[in-house]
């Protein structure tokens, strides 16, 4: 009985931990460490509403994360090359990682949970590494890892700002046309990663 009533408080105390959060004074909406270097950028979080939807039903939000940090084989370009974190709208994006279908609840959720869950194809967890002109120069996405996960930590209504945690565990896609080959790695790992963004509600046009 005793040890039933230990595991139990464990249970509860490791349930009502505090959660990591961005600093209050954070520049960026998303931090991260990517393969053992500091990764920043502007996140979005987007909620999705159909025009036979309500704003209220809508349960879900796709995260998506803009950066300019520089990345080996970019060359000299793109022009003018910017090193802000998008923060500011004069911004020569770089880097876009996207996660779609995050629950708008507390909770930790599996990436391949999430891809599942996807109406469209391109509806998958993915990392890109973007070239001078736009293009795809390398992406990542997840293969069914158990490592790779997301969590909302916090939801505010009446602010309309979300926070959460993610790790993630990416494998190069190598059907992409024309990627960059260079010494890049071919696993993407994002770990500690933190956001904290306000809500953005599109609003999809009846047909």
């Amino acid at each position: 009985m005793k040890s039933l009533y230990f595991s139990a408080l464990v249970l509860l105390i490791g349930g009502c931990a505090r959660q990591p959060s961005l600093p209050a004074n954070s520049p960026f909406t998303v931090t991260s460490i990517l393969n053992d270097s500091s990764w920043y950028g502007t996140g979005q979080v987007l909620r999705i509403k159909e025009p036979t939807q309500k704003l209220e039903d809508v349960r879900q939000f796709n995260l998506l994360v803009f950066t300019d940090i520089d990345y080996p084989g970019m060359g000299d370009k793109p022009n003018p090359n910017t090193d802000n974190g998008c923060v500011d709208p004069e911004c020569t994006l770089t880097q876009q990682l996207t996660i779609y279908n995050i629950p708008l609840k507390k909770g930790r959720t599996l990436i391949a949970d999430l891809d599942k869950r996807g109406s469209l194809k391109k509806e998958r967890t993915s990392f890109y590494y973007v070239g001078n002109s736009g293009g795809t120069m390398k992406r990542y996405v997840d293969n069914g890892s158990k490592h790779s996960w997301v969590r909302v930590t916090k939801v505010n209504h009446s602010s309309g700002i979300v926070e959460g945690r993610f790790t993630l565990s990416l494998n190069e896609d190598m059907t992409v046309f024309n990627r960059l080959q260079n010494g890049l790695p071919e696993t993407a790992r994002f770990t500690e990663g933190l956001f904290r963004i306000k809500i953005k509600d599109v609003l999809i046009k009846d047909k």
